[in-house]
């Protein structure tokens, strides 16, 4: 059983829905269906509610593609059987309405979108630089979730923006390069007088 990152700390609200992915093209079969159910229920159907749920959760689980193009695809259809098939009594009205109520859903559906990948970006901090880490007293190699241990800067680099430039300390320097240490502390000038003078 591998090591676990401690995650007890962090509540969600309860409102939220839980993280997942579903591929894009499963929301191909909605969007007909939904086709279908506004069709059936004709030109009175309250069709911003058919389609405001499955905008949602495809904006939560897919992303941005499937729940734009749910939300755009679906009231074009539906001014469409406004127009050429249902034609009420008062057209204009119906399709403007139907076309503002689809704006609605699409604005909801992004808003939700961006809260899914905020939330997923707040899980990713917490499982990967929260919590303790088991690192090698001697090597500093990192035990991962798997029990593998990795080295420290690919493990940092992985799970973070985190990149590295490798030098060297003062101390490392004196103890692996004795002799470019020496010769640094012989090429420096001494300090001016009037220098010295001024840090006085």
């Amino acid at each position: 059983m591998g090591w676990q990152l401690p995650t007890a700390g962090v509540e969600r609200p309860w409102w939220l829905l839980p993280l997942g992915h579903l591929s894009p093209k499963w929301w191909w079969p909605a969007g007909v269906a939904l086709v279908v159910i506004g069709y059936l229920g004709g030109p009175d159907t309250q069709f911003p509610l058919i389609y405001t749920l499955p905008v949602i959760l495809a904006a939560w689980y897919s992303g941005r593609g499937p729940a734009v193009g749910l939300a755009t695809v679906l009231p074009l259809v539906h001014s469409l059987f406004l127009v050429f098939i249902w034609k009420p009594e008062h057209l204009a009205t119906a399709v403007v309405m139907t076309i503002f109520r689809g704006v609605v859903v699409l604005l909801i559906g992004l808003w939700f979108e961006r809260l899914a990948s905020h939330e997923a970006q707040v899980r990713r901090h917490v499982e990967t630089l929260e919590g303790l880490l088991p690192i090698c007293i001697f090597c500093k190699s990192i035990k991962n979730h798997r029990g593998q241990w990795e080295p420290l800067e690919p493990y940092l680099s992985k799970r973070s923006d985190t990149q590295f430039s490798h030098c060297y300390c003062p101390v490392c320097q004196r103890k692996h390069f004795p002799d470019l240490y020496n010769d640094r502390i012989s090429e420096t000038p001494p300090p001016r007088p009037a220098m010295v003078a001024a840090r006085k």
